[in-house]
C-alpha cells in the first residue's frame, strides 16, 4: 500500500504561497539544472511509474514522454469521498535537478477541480533547485466539487525536460513544512485524499 503523511493546513498559508509564487514567477526562470549547453544528439526521455496502483482519493504521477520532454499528470483516483476538492498544495522532488528541470511555464490546470458561477481556476509551478512548488486552486469563493468518475482526473500537468543521460526520481512531498494536500473551502485538509509516497523516475536516454 502507500504511506501518507497530513495536516492541517490553514487557508492563508495557501493563498500566501500562490501569491509568493506569483511574485517569484515575474522574476526568476526555471532554477532547473540545464547549464544552458547543447543536448546529446538523440536524447531521448522515458517515464516510469511508482508502481502504486490507482484507488480513489489515491494522487499518483502519470507521464508522457515524447522526445525529450515528458509530460508528468498529477491525478487523483475518483470517484473522491470528498464532496469539497477546492485546492491542492504539493511539491514535486527531482531526486538529480542535472537529469531533468520543469520547464517554467509549461503547468496547465487538469479536470479534477471544476467550476461554479463566479469562480475560476488558477495554477502556479516555480522550480528552485530540486522542488517545484505547485499551487492550484479556485478562486471566487463558492464551495468546492467531487470527482464523481471512476478512474484518474488530472488535478495539473507539468513539462519536463531531460538534459542529459541518467535518471532521476520524481517524488511528492510537502511545501514550507506543510504535508502535500487537498483543501476544501473552508481552508481545511482533506483526510480522505493520500498521496503516493513511492516515487516515479524519469530517465534520458
Amino acid at each position: 500500500m502507500f504511506a501518507t503523511l497530513r495536516r492541517e493546513i490553514p487557508a492563508t498559508s495557501l493563498v500566501a504561497a500562490l501569491l509568493l509564487l506569483a511574485t517569484l514567477a515575474t522574476g526568476c526562470g526555471s532554477g532547473g539544472g540545464s547549464d544552458g549547453g547543447v543536448l546529446p544528439v538523440g536524447l531521448a526521455a522515458l517515464f516510469t511509474e511508482s508502481g502504486t496502483v490507482g484507488a480513489p482519493n489515491l494522487i499518483r504521477l502519470n507521464g508522457s514522454p515524447t522526445g525529450d520532454l515528458v509530460e508528468v499528470e498529477v491525478a487523483i483516483g475518483g470517484p473522491t469521498s470528498s464532496t469539497d476538492l477546492y485546492s491542492f498544495a504539493f511539491d514535486l522532488v527531482l531526486g538529480d535537478s542535472g537529469v531533468a528541470e520543469f520547464v517554467g511555464g509549461s503547468a496547465s490546470v487538469g479536470t479534477a477541480l471544476t467550476t461554479e458561477t463566479g469562480q475560476s481556476l488558477q495554477v502556479l509551478a516555480m522550480q528552485q533547485g530540486a522542488r517545484i512548488t505547485v499551487g492550484v486552486t479556485k478562486l471566487g469563493g463558492g464551495s468546492g466539487n467531487r470527482v464523481s468518475e471512476s478512474g484518474d482526473a488530472t488535478v495539473v500537468n507539468l513539462v519536463f525536460r531531460l538534459l542529459r543521460p541518467g535518471a532521476t526520481t520524481l517524488t511528492i512531498e510537502g511545501s514550507s513544512g506543510n504535508d502535500p494536500a487537498a483543501i476544501d473551502s473552508g481552508g481545511r485538509a482533506i483526510d480522505s485524499v493520500e498521496f503516493d509516497a513511492v516515487s516515479a523516475t524519469l530517465v534520458g536516454v
